[in-house]
């Protein structure tokens, strides 16, 4: 096996609006509960981070805080990503913050993936997603719920494959 010296490392940043379950998402993803957490309540005002061992890759995984008034540490995080996960909270639908996420990441030409979170309580339809967001027909949608892990390694999975394509042409 390869020691993480010698392996490639990708960075990818998980975004999405207050209480869309990033930090769920990173930690049930990783299988490590973050030992450093900026909350107040259940509000992140920082960033989650979390470095992942993920066959060639040594992913560094970092999750935005979701609140609009932190959104001036947007670009520090997203600067040098290799690609991001969108995560929409299906209780909610798709929200302002929403929009001006994903015209965010869109500016930053990397692939990413979106992933309809909290499926278990929820069902969004992706069509609503793709319809209400604009989004091109290469762009993934998955239904995903972090606390039930439901399809957390798909999105993981289907980034990467994504990013190596892109990397390889």
């Amino acid at each position: 096996m390869e020691s993480e010296l010698q392996k490639d490392m990708l960075k990818i940043v998980v975004f999405g609006a207050l209480d869309a379950g990033k930090t769920t998402f990173v930690e049930t993803l990783s299988g490590k509960e973050l030992l450093m957490k900026g909350e107040v309540g259940r509000i992140t005002n920082s960033f989650d981070f979390v470095q992942l061992d993920h066959d060639d890759y040594l992913i560094q995984l970092f999750a935005t805080p979701g609140h609009r008034r932190f959104s001036f540490m947007w670009p520090t995080l997203a600067t040098g990503m290799h690609g991001a996960i969108f995560l929409i909270d299906s209780t909610v639908g798709i929200s302002p913050v929403d929009q001006e996420l994903i015209e965010f990441i869109s500016k930053y030409d990397v692939p990413y993936v979106v992933a309809i979170n909290k499926d278990d309580l929820v069902h969004l339809s992706v069509k609503d997603v793709k319809t209400k967001l604009e989004l091109p027909d290469e762009i993934p949608i998955i239904h995903t719920s972090s606390f039930t892990k439901q399809n957390l390694d798909l999105v993981m999975n289907t980034l990467i494959g994504i990013i190596t394509n892109r990397n390889n042409k």
